[in-house]
């Protein structure tokens, strides 16, 4: 998890979970999508991006919680890929940032929503986020 802090207020927060380890939702919807898990190992689950409603005012700030989260997550670990789940309309900023989708309009029982599984290299998202 990562926070992000602008004149020691925080902001906003990121968080990475490592996959093929059950920890998160995601693998499951994955997995009915007979993506399977060994697909998963060494890479990580990237979501909760979350930003404080008073920073909201552009792109440019996302952009830069995005690359600097991502980018200490590349110099600590082995990483290679970026997986997300999301709702359609988050799907388009998943893609600003270099993920694709792999599954779209994904029907999870027990809910009325429809989600969008992406991935993304590590390289593509540092690349697209770079400011």
């Amino acid at each position: 998890m990562f926070a992000f802090e602008f004149h020691r207020v925080v902001i906003g927060t990121l968080r990475l979970v490592p996959m093929h380890r059950g920890l998160t939702s995601l693998e499951k919807l994955l997995a009915q999508q007979q993506i399977p898990p060994e697909n998963c190992q060494g890479n990580w689950e990237i979501g909760r991006l979350v930003l404080n409603p008073d920073y909201r005012n552009g792109p440019d700030l996302v952009k830069k919680c995005v690359f600097l989260g991502v980018s200490y997550f590349a110099q600590h670990t082995d990483g290679q890929e970026l997986f997300a789940s999301c709702s359609p309309v988050l799907s388009r900023l998943y893609r600003r940032f270099g993920l694709s989708t792999i599954v779209s309009n994904l029907r999870v029982d027990g809910t009325d929503e429809a989600y969008v599984l992406m991935r993304g290299r590590v390289s593509d998202v540092l690349k697209a986020s770079a400011c």
